[in-house]
């Protein structure tokens, strides 16, 4: 998916600067909630601020690069993205019992209604929807 459709009455569009720092995932989860939650159920808020931490936490351990993160709640979906300047994208990787990490795009595959990464010349958009 390549964009947004115009048509769709918009509730929220928003977006912040995030260094690549750990304290970041959680000044991306209670940006999501603020702008999420008004507008949709508890669980769809949840995982929405869940994913939402996968994705910023991808770029502080491998982009390590400064970060935007654009909210856009409409009246059938919430779509989160998170641009970064590094162009490696993610992968969804086979989780290991023994590791604690690993998880977080096969998360992002679960849950989300739809997900994908798009070039966002020097790096990557990566975006998630779930259905409102």
């Amino acid at each position: 998916m390549n964009g947004q459709k115009s048509d769709r009455p918009r509730y929220v569009r928003d977006s912040i600067e995030l260094p690549p720092e750990p304290r970041a995932a959680g000044t991306a989860r209670h940006f999501v909630f603020d702008h999420v939650c008004p507008h949709v159920g508890a669980d769809v808020a949840e995982t929405a601020m869940l994913l939402t931490s996968e994705l910023v936490t991808n770029v502080i351990v491998h982009a390590r690069t400064p970060m935007r993160l654009d909210v856009d709640v409409t009246d059938e979906a919430v779509r989160v993205a998170v641009v970064d300047d590094a162009a490696r994208t993610p992968a969804i990787r086979r989780a290991h019992e023994a590791r604690l990490t690993g998880r977080g795009m096969n998360l992002v595959e679960t849950l989300a209604s739809q997900w994908g990464v798009e070039p966002n010349p020097p790096g990557k958009k990566v975006w998630f929807e779930l259905s409102a």
